[in-house]
Order: C-alpha cells, then structure tokens, then sequence
C-alpha cells in the first residue's frame, strides 16, 4: 500500500436520495463508475465512507487514494455520505440519529488516526449553488445540534 496522504480536511456529503430508497456504497459506487450517460465514469466510488440510515458504515474508495467529491478540494480530504438527504419537494434533511451517532463516531476516529488539526465541513461550504448535505456541519461538530 503507498504511503499515507495528508489530510486536513474531513467533508461531509449527502446521496441526494429520499429516505426511502435503498442505498448502500455498491449503489453509489456503480453510480460514480458506470460509463455516462448512465454515471459518471470515475474509477472508483468517489467518497471514502458511506453512512447508511441504519448508521452502518461502509468503505468506499481507500483512504490512501485522493477522493473524487469537492472539486479542487480532493487532494487532502476525505469525504463521507450520508445516505438520505432528498425529499418529496428537493433538498431535505431527513438523516437519522443512528446517522448522527456514526457520523460523530467516525469523525473521532479520524481525528484520532490523522490529527486533529483537521476542518470539518460540508460540501455546501464549497459549493453554495449546492444543498449538500442539507445541514451546517461546522455548526454540528461545533454544538453537537443534528438539525437541518
């Protein structure tokens, strides 16, 4: 395996995905690696972890690899998804505490793996057009409130 990247950033994402439909890394990762027009055609599932509704994570891409989710912003960052994160009317937070219990967990975990020295943010903080991951995740990590 190479070396370890740097990383100072952890950025959170959403699957843009009603609560209801089934969603795991596989999906996202046929999503991400299916030729257009049908996906995107990338190597591999873009993020490095998957936050399923029951709270389950799974790996995607491997940490060693740079990640393919925040333009210009890949090189040093992981990036994690939230499954969820679409409602009947666009945007929405709809994620579960189980969600939020996991998502807190592995953020320490990182912290603890590569520093932390670390920013936490979402993918809307680069992106404003963008919705993603229909929360204020600095507000989050910050207060602990899990609100949209």
């Amino acid at each position: 395996m190479p070396d370890k990247r740097i990383i100072n950033e952890i950025i959170v994402h959403c699957s843009d995905t009603p609560p209801d439909m089934a969603v795991d890394v596989e999906r996202i990762r046929q999503w991400h690696t299916d030729p257009p027009p049908k996906g995107r055609g990338w190597s591999d599932i873009g993020y490095h972890f998957v936050i399923l509704r029951d709270g389950t994570v799974q790996r995607g891409r491997p940490l060693w690899r740079k990640g393919a989710h925040v333009r210009g912003h890949n090189q040093f960052s992981i990036g994690i998804c939230l499954v969820g994160g679409r409602g009947k009317r666009g945007p929405e937070f709809n994620f579960t505490p189980n969600q939020a219990r996991s998502l807190r967990n592995l953020v320490h975990s990182l912290l603890a793996e590569f520093g932390d020295s670390l920013s936490i943010c979402g993918h809307r903080d680069y992106n404003p057009a963008k919705a993603c991951p229909c929360f204020d995740v600095r507000r989050w990590w910050r207060t602990g409130r899990w609100e949209g």
